[in-house]
């Protein structure tokens, strides 16, 4: 992809940063930054991501996703009635079930390969339900029931030879619908061997915490450029904030610009300070005309395989996490390391 000329939004962000304190505690920590999907429905969005992951790793791995897939996705519209979501009618969903057997057969390839080729697949519950006031019988009944469709998915749609590639226990991530989270959620998560979750939100140079077990990612509260508005970094976010108006072709370069400039104030100010991860969440909808994902491919583009940056999935960030001692991570939070200068940064795929 040619790069653009720089927005005047993006233009600052060629400038030279070195600061940092005259001693440093510990070696400085790359500059992660973790893209994530939620619903994951859509073939042609599957097909799309899986194009897109090919292109930026055909030379080596510069990124890789994590997607968090309701369990809707492995059930087909015939075998709904397998699925019955805490204190809901069987048979329900708040969002569509996973189409007819062929979609469920090649949903699963698309799952499959990209596993093999090291993108994570990590849980958005079943039913997109708001569980805030679910107890943690409710979460658990949830979460049995998605460990069921990972391991059946073939058996529960009649597809004999139908079979994803990784057992349940490999399902160590967590995202809630609605972000919506209580505490019945976080004692179902241990019971059920997740590593963490990513429902939270946070200030953007937050580093995570372990909770009672569990490593809260957190979305960010960023600042949309060009404005004096924050929201989070999540598409549907960004969406809320443009006054939800959808797929209105005017504003579709607006929109995208705008979501990139601010993808890219967030990279620069965590890479130039204390490093804390960067945490992005997107939907397989194509918002806005699509704006949103272009967007967020001009991002990947532009700072994945950057020297020091890591685009790694939420599992690989949980690895990284695990192996610093509290004192390390203490420095982290504080900046307590040997700053560099930011990257001369070229701006991908940007409208002429």
């Amino acid at each position: 992809m040619i790069a653009r000329p720089l927005l005047p939004a993006l233009a600052g962000l060629m400038t030279l940063v070195l600061a940092g304190p005259a001693r440093a505690g510990v070696e400085r920590p790359p500059q992660f930054v973790v893209m994530a999907f939620d619903n994951c429905t859509e073939l042609e969005r599957w097909q799309e991501l899986t194009d897109f992951a090919a292109e930026m790793n055909k030379d080596g791995d510069r990124v890789h996703f994590t997607f968090f897939v309701s369990g809707i996705n492995y059930i087909a519209d015939s075998s709904r009635n397998i699925y019955e979501g805490p204190n809901q009618r069987r048979g329900t969903s708040r969002i569509n079930f996973g189409g007819s057997q062929q979609d469920i057969r090649r949903r699963v390839d698309y799952v499959n390969a990209l596993y093999r080729n090291g993108h994570e697949l990590a849980s958005h519950a079943i039913g997109h339900f708001d569980g805030r006031s679910w107890s943690a019988a409710d979460w658990d009944k949830e979460f049995r029931a998605y460990g069921d469709l990972v391991r059946n998915v073939g058996p529960n749609n009649g597809l004999a030879d139908v079979k994803l590639a990784f057992a349940p226990s490999e399902v160590i991530g967590f995202r809630a619908p609605y972000l919506a989270k209580g505490p019945g959620l976080f004692q179902a998560l241990r019971s059920h061997g997740f590593r963490y979750d990513t429902s939270g939100d946070s200030a953007i140079d937050e580093w995570p915490s372990k909770i009672d077990g569990i490593w809260r990612f957190n979305l960010a509260r960023v600042k949309i450029q060009g404005t004096g508005r924050s929201t989070l970094s999540m598409d549907y976010n960004f969406l809320v904030a443009h006054g939800r108006i959808v797929n209105d072709a005017r504003r579709t370069e607006a929109v995208r610009d705008q979501m990139l400039a601010t993808y890219m104030h967030y990279f620069k100010t965590n890479y130039t300070g204390n490093r804390a991860p960067l945490h992005i969440g997107h939907h397989f909808f194509a918002y806005q005309h699509g704006a949103y994902n272009e967007a967020l491919k001009s991002f990947a583009r532009s700072v994945c395989g950057l020297p020091e940056v890591r685009c790694v999935t939420y599992a690989k960030l949980a690895d990284f996490m695990d192996q610093q001692s509290p004192e390390t991570l203490a420095a982290y939070r504080k900046g307590d390391f040997a700053r560099v200068p930011l990257p001369v940064l070229e701006v991908a795929g940007l409208a002429p």
